[in-house]
């Protein structure tokens, strides 16, 4: 099979990281922690056709709530009762009400490492540098 041997790996979907916001913490008072997993390329590629306007622009709101409702292994946004608490039906608008700006953006850069979007960002910034 020779070089194509090296090319065929999956898609490394189900990995996990966890993440510690200080302000969750359980009756112990110990942070608990979130944590977030890797999708598949085709379930980020579907929620970003969800989240284009008719121009075809995507809303970077929506679709950070999308994917952080769909990295989230725990605790799962799309519970019910997680979802009663915050007031919503919708899981989408759970992580507007749950976390604060700066906890939403530590979720979403450990949503991006571990999907690897750094990686690919910081490749793509390298390339158009040199």
């Amino acid at each position: 099979m020779g070089k194509l041997s090296a090319f065929l790996r999956p898609s490394p979907a189900g990995r996990t990281k966890e993440v510690f916001l200080k302000r969750f913490v359980d009756e112990d008072g110990n942070v608990v922690p979130f944590v977030v997993k890797s999708i598949p390329p085709e379930e980020n590629e579907k929620i970003l056709r969800k989240c284009r306007d008719k121009n075809g622009a995507v809303d970077t709101i929506s679709h950070s709530n999308q994917m952080i409702v769909a990295c989230m292994a725990e605790p799962d946004l799309r519970d019910a009762e997680l979802c009663e608490y915050y007031g919503v039906m919708d899981p989408v608008m759970v992580p507007g009400r749950m976390f604060t700006i700066g906890e939403k953006q530590i979720i979403m850069d450990a949503i991006s490492e571990i999907n690897d979007l750094k990686d690919a960002k910081e490749q793509l910034d390298e390339a158009k540098n040199s």
